[in-house]
């Protein structure tokens, strides 16, 4: 299907296409929000609401799972990488369904279509903030993150993310989060929000009782709390919210989670 076959199918239709992601430009500018479309103004971002168009030559990677890019290994192609650790030489075509996305992808081969929950991230070109020989991670973004909430990407390799959303004690909060992450070298050894998918346990963690690699928070400097994957809950504190992965040793830990805050004040 083309491009403009796309555009027209979500004018005409309630469905339109979205899935979190992080666009790295390159300029080294980071969006996080809901990938929407690719047409003939270039890839559509829904931020806070709002759709944002960004042209198709200014995005060096487009990245559904955070983690870190080894500049060392890019051959100066588009590369699709996906989630498996398969990477696919191939342009990215088009994109279309709803969630999650189906992408249309030009190989040597002929047309492949991937679902974007197969894919970890695409690389379009090198930004500008790699420098040969470095690893460039994925951090969290909080410029999507408004006075009632918004969509942040919560990476594994380290403790503790400042959203910039302040609540006060007594707000209703409405946490969903989606992703797989991974909590050390072993390949195997992956989480989603609601925990390590092995059923193991982080003695030394912020919350030593809870699955390894959950979704957590806190406020200010009070006590963690878990989340999952889908949380509504009264905020126990006054002050900013952070989010965290619920392990004792991020830096061998690798992807993030795409977190969608909605906060509601007390009356």
């Amino acid at each position: 299907m083309s491009a403009v076959c796309a555009v027209a199918l979500l004018v005409g239709t309630a469905a339109v296409a979205q899935e979190n992601a992080t666009l790295t430009l390159k300029s080294g500018e980071q969006i996080t929000g809901q990938l929407v479309d690719l047409g003939g103004v270039g890839f559509t971002v829904r931020v806070n609401g709002q759709d944002r168009q960004i042209p198709q030559n200014d995005v060096a990677v487009i990245n559904f799972t955070g983690g870190s890019i080894d500049w060392n290994n890019y051959n100066g192609n588009q590369q699709i990488v996906l989630r498996n650790g398969q990477t696919i030489d191939g342009q990215l075509y088009d994109i279309g369904g709803t969630t999650p996305l189906k992408l249309t992808i030009k190989t040597s081969s002929g047309d492949r279509e991937l679902s974007s929950s197969e894919v970890a991230r695409i690389i379009l070109a090198r930004p500008a903030v790699a420098t040969t020989g470095a690893a460039v991670t994925q951090q969290a973004q909080v410029s999507t993150i408004g006075a009632n909430g918004g969509t942040i990407s919560v990476p594994s390799n380290q403790q503790w993310v400042a959203t910039g959303l302040n609540v006060r004690k007594g707000d209703s909060l409405t946490i969903t989060a989606t992703g797989t992450v991974q909590l050390s070298g072993d390949a195997d050894d992956t989480a989603t929000p609601t925990g390590s998918t092995k059923g193991r346990y982080a003695q030394n963690a912020p919350l030593p009782a809870v699955l390894a690699g959950g979704l957590i928070g806190k406020i200010g400097n009070g006590k963690p709390f878990g989340i999952g994957s889908n949380a509504t809950f009264s905020a126990p504190d006054t002050g900013q919210l952070f989010l965290g992965v619920n392990d004792d040793g991020m830096g061998d830990n690798q992807g993030a989670y795409q977190v969608t805050i909605q906060r509601t004040a007390r009356r």
